[in-house]
């Protein structure tokens, strides 16, 4: 089965900023997640909190949460990597 996608605002916010060339990066990246969240580009964040994941899209970072007992992932956050791109997770 298949998981269902919800942005952040922040999240809906910043790709309306972000070039087509990145954007359609950042979104093919983001579909991927429905059918395998974890996929093997994928990377559990060592956190306090479960289940927060991240992806490499080109220099961007997409993090999401994924609940698996609702079937839903929440991009939490894409961002341009940096130093303090996990500090918040």
């Amino acid at each position: 089965m298949s998981y269902q996608i919800f942005l952040k605002n922040s999240v809906t916010k910043f790709l309306d900023k972000i070039s087509d060339k990145d954007y359609k990066l950042i979104s093919g990246s983001i579909n991927s997640l429905i059918n395998n969240p974890r996929s093997l580009n994928s990377k559990k964040i060592l956190s306090n909190k479960k289940n927060i994941y991240r992806i490499r899209a080109g220099s961007f970072r997409i993090i999401y949460y994924i609940d698996d007992k609702n079937k839903t992932i929440i991009i939490l956050e894409v961002k341009y990597r940096r130093e303090d791109t996990y500090k918040d997770y």
